[in-house]
């Protein structure tokens, strides 16, 4: 049992780079001033775009030469990232932000309209030899259902593919006790959530899933009050949410169990519900296969070097964001687990 759901869960990875590129955002807190061409401006992943407002925000009162700034996913269409450079149509996650990377406009001297994206999904092949992962946080991915609502405690990944697939259409099949019909959602349907699916045994999407809805958003309409909605949740943002008050939209939302293991617990240490990852005694751990890395990535110079000042950012134990107490204390505040030591801003 124990190989077979080790097997299962490494396969649904492809969660986690996929679900959380589509993930809609509740509100917009798009860079207040058009960055300079001197600033340090990134795109990428919803997941982490309500940090980076404030990591920006702590960045800047500090160092108010050379900013640091980060466009969140949604709002209007198209984007001028910085001073000088074209509009681009606004990137609204992991993949879409390290397109937007690659394809960045150049301006006269050298300087890059895009610096660095957020991204949740690990390096692929096909990836340009020039992109830097670097890692700084744990996430996870779990499943989330209404409170108030007919779906179990707990769902095993058999399960959740027959949900999927509709084989299993109401909650009684599921270990439920409810015969009303399960609502089961997803973002837009793209390639990475297809990539998801298939790691399921899900090659085709069933007829009655509703698509297009957005991620992490319990308030959405399709959502709030529905007690047969079955959606996906990042674990970290539902924190932010619903314990630490960030942009909070978790509605009545609350994490699910899968095969049985708790997504959260409380640190005894720090007295804080964090991420399951084995912090309290007895609890067992979140499966590993099931946390996503948050990563930067960056673009390396002609040279193959990373350009100082984005290394002094990001790269290695000893930047900004991997060394600055504030830093990683807004890492947690966000309801991630900060990477420390010599793992937060290894260049993969």
């Amino acid at each position: 049992m124990r190989d077979r759901w080790t097997r299962a869960a490494s396969a649904v990875l492809g969660a986690a780079l996929a679900l959380t590129l589509a993930a809609g955002s509740p509100a917009a807190a798009d860079p207040a001033t058009v960055p300079r061409t001197t600033d340090v401006v990134g795109v990428g992943a919803d997941t982490t775009e309500v940090l980076f407002d404030d990591l920006a925000a702590d960045h800047n009162t500090r160092s108010p030469g050379r900013r640091l700034f980060s466009w969140r996913t949604r709002g209007s269409q198209t984007i001028r990232p910085k001073a000088g450079c074209r509009p681009i149509v606004r990137p609204s996650g992991s993949s879409q932000g390290m397109d937007a990377l690659v394809a960045r406009q150049t301006l006269p001297g050298g300087r890059p309209c895009v610096d660095f994206a957020r991204t949740i999904r690990p390096r692929l092949p096909g990836d340009p030899s020039t992109m830097v992962f670097l890692p700084f946080a744990t996430d996870g991915l779990t499943w989330a259902a209404n409170a108030t609502g007919h779906a179990p405690a707990s769902l095993t990944l058999a399960q959740l593919a027959d949900v999927f697939t509709c084989r299993a259409r109401t909650w009684d099949r599921v270990g439920g006790t409810s015969t009303a019909t399960i609502e089961p959602m997803l973002p837009i349907v793209g390639p990475g959530i297809t990539y998801f699916l298939e790691q399921l045994g899900v090659h085709e999407v069933g007829a009655c899933v509703r698509t297009g809805v957005p991620q992490d958003q319990g308030t959405d309409p399709l959502i709030a009050g529905n007690p047969n909605a079955l959606v996906w949740y990042s674990i970290a943002k539902y924190l932010a949410q619903a314990e630490y008050g960030h942009d909070d939209v978790h509605g009545s939302l609350s994490l699910r169990r899968i095969e049985g293991l708790t997504p959260t617990v409380r640190n005894p240490a720090t007295d804080r519900v964090e991420i399951n990852n084995g912090q309290a005694t007895g609890v067992p751990a979140f499966p590993p296969p099931l946390m996503i890395t948050q990563s930067i990535v960056l673009l390396t110079e002609k040279n193959g070097r990373i350009p100082h000042h984005l290394a002094h950012l990001f790269v290695g134990p000893n930047s900004w964001l991997c060394s600055t107490p504030r830093a990683q204390a807004r890492i947690a505040e966000y309801g991630f687990l900060p990477h420390h030591g010599a793992t937060c801003g290894k260049p993969e």
